[in-house]
């Protein structure tokens, strides 16, 4: 009897274990999420820098800047103690707040809102389907588009070719 329920048991442990998804793991102080890999929450005491084809499962807060590689994802927040740079076809699902400057790359992606205490330049073709707040420039990418509302603290707003904005609210 014992090994008939130690047999089923080690099934059922067996069976969750194949079928439970993998999740990452949350890591602290980290510089560098080398390119192609794949992490949880990220949280670094200095600048953190998400190589290329690399995955954030959670949220990205760094004391100092944080850059994020060409096709890299993060699936949470982006918060950034100085400035945030995204290169060729970045996506954030959710906010990013940076208390310096803004720069996306081309074809970049928030899924949230962009709050920046300096400087404000999307690439061209990006997306940011949020609001943005910016204390200084914005200068908009070709085709590039603002689904929400933006403010700039200077009242300057530049637009390439074919880039758009959903409502320009003033100061």
């Amino acid at each position: 009897m014992k090994r008939m329920y130690s047999a089923i048991l080690t099934t059922i442990l067996l069976a969750v274990s194949v079928s439970a998804p993998v999740m990452a793991q949350s890591s602290s102080n980290v510089a560098v999420l080398d390119a192609g890999k794949t992490s949880g929450n990220i949280s670094s005491s200095d600048s953190f820098t998400v190589e290329n084809n690399s995955n954030i499962n959670g949220n990205v807060i760094a004391v100092e800047g944080v850059t994020l590689g060409s096709y890299s994802t993060v699936s949470g927040n982006v918060i950034a103690g100085k400035g945030f740079t995204s290169n060729e076809s970045s996506t954030v699902n959710g906010s990013v707040s940076a208390n310096d400057g803004f720069t996306s790359g081309a074809n970049s992606v928030v899924g949230g809102n962009v709050t920046v205490g300096g400087d404000f330049t999307s690439g061209a073709h990006s997306i940011i389907r949020g609001n943005v707040y910016v204390s200084g420039t914005v200068t908009l990418g070709a085709n590039s588009h603002i689904m929400g509302s933006i403010r700039s603290g200077k009242g300057v707003i530049i637009y390439g070719t074919g880039a758009t904005v959903g409502r320009v609210d003033e100061q």
